[in-house]
């Protein structure tokens, strides 16, 4: 195609109406908005495709014509927006009145085109209109949106006390819990728990992410001064131990709950460490003071074992990609059970993330995996299990 134009029709609610009439109204819905769709592609010459269960595209390979296309939008917003579908069940005893609205997605550019449809329907949602046109600059725009929505979910919950640590167990091949993982959630009565996805990669962009490192680490040491018989571990960035606030926040707590021999810190394998020197003095500090070492999401990349050793790890923590497909994959198991064997030559002990089912913690314990965590054993809480 030289020129293709793409339409992206999606209908809005759907999953809503989907739980609240049902699949069988929802796909008769569907054929009947397949029909109009039909009909209405004939009409302009055009092309009509299924994406997706409630998405739909258009396309056309002719040249350029902005208005036409804009026509072409309206005409079918006209023929369709909050449209009654009478539907009859195939018992024919239960009629439903479905009311349509649509918000469409409009590429009139020649390269990506599908992908810039679907932007331009992003925006066109979040806008609370019924089409937007993709044009350079949206793709800016949307995320400059995004990143001022979260931003205030940000600062809200900073002054509003709203960042909480979450706790998941880590168990022993007997699923015993031997200690937990500290996980930052932001939670307000708006939209309820907020995971770290949302706000994390914001918060360093906006240059709040020290102070929601330092509160989940001050609220997480309150727990274990409140649980004497308890380990928790937290995760530390390559910043978090070379930036001079927190690195000094983090001793200092730990001297004053006086908890350093029940702490963890858990370091991303895949971190490129720049400044090592600094890295290993805070490691050396840390475990003056009785804490341990683990190296998260081990496996996930290149392993630069001289790095490693380096890090004087306590633990591996084997990544969960490669576990959680353990049962079923065979690559898995081997890279799996070289890492267990390295780690014992070097006396390391190992977690396994991730395990989903009995079968992928069955056959952890058959390796010889020394720890395990995952949503089959234990999913995140606010609060530790009595």
């Amino acid at each position: 195609m030289q020129m293709p134009k793409i339409i992206v029709i999606d209908i809005d609610d759907f999953k809503i109406m989907n739980d609240y009439f049902g699949k069988t109204v929802c796909d008769e819905l569907l054929k009947e908005l397949s029909k109009i769709l039909k009909d209405f592609s004939k009409q302009y010459n055009l092309k009509l495709y299924r994406l997706t269960g409630d998405q739909f595209a258009l396309l056309e390979d002719l040249p350029f014509d902005i208005e036409k296309y804009e026509n072409i939008a309206q005409d079918l917003i006209a023929k369709l927006k909050g449209k009654i579908f009478n539907i009859t069940t195939s018992k024919n005893t239960l009629d439903y009145s479905v009311e349509l609205h649509i918000t469409m997605g409009l590429a009139l550019e020649s390269e990506n085109t599908l992908a810039k449809a679907f932007t331009a329907l992003k925006m066109a949602k979040n806008l609370n209109k019924d089409y937007v046109c993709y044009f350079k600059q949206i793709d800016q725009i949307i995320d400059f949106k995004t990143s001022i929505s979260k931003s205030y979910i940000i600062n809200k919950a900073i002054y509003n006390n709203e960042v909480m640590p979450y706790f998941q167990p880590i168990f022993d091949k007997n699923k015993n819990i031997i200690k937990y993982e500290s996980l930052v959630r932001i939670v307000n009565d708006t939209e309820g728990i907020i995971s770290p996805a949302v706000f994390l990669e914001i918060s360093k962009k906006t240059k709040r992410y020290a102070e929601i490192e330092m509160i989940l680490i001050d609220k997480t040491f309150q727990t274990l001064k409140k649980h004497p018989n308890t380990i928790i571990s937290l995760n530390i960035s390559k910043t978090d131990m070379i930036d001079g606030v927190i690195s000094s926040f983090i001793i200092e707590k730990l001297s004053e709950y006086d908890i350093g021999n029940r702490v963890v810190f858990e370091i991303l394998e895949d971190e490129n460490i720049e400044n090592i020197v600094r890295i290993e003095n805070f490691i050396k500090r840390v475990k003056r003071m009785g804490a341990k070492i683990a190296i998260d999401d081990f496996g996930s990349g290149y392993s630069n074992f001289a790095y490693l050793l380096k890090l004087m790890p306590d633990y591996l923590k084997i990544d969960g990609s490669i576990i959680k497909d353990i049962d079923k994959d065979r690559n898995s198991y081997v890279i799996t059970r070289a890492i267990v064997a390295f780690a014992k030559d070097l006396k390391i002990k190992t977690i396994a993330e991730f395990v989903k089912s009995k079968e992928v913690f069955d056959i952890c314990v058959d390796l010889d995996i020394d720890e395990f965590q995952g949503y089959y054993l234990g999913e995140p809480k606010k609060d530790l299990i009595s």
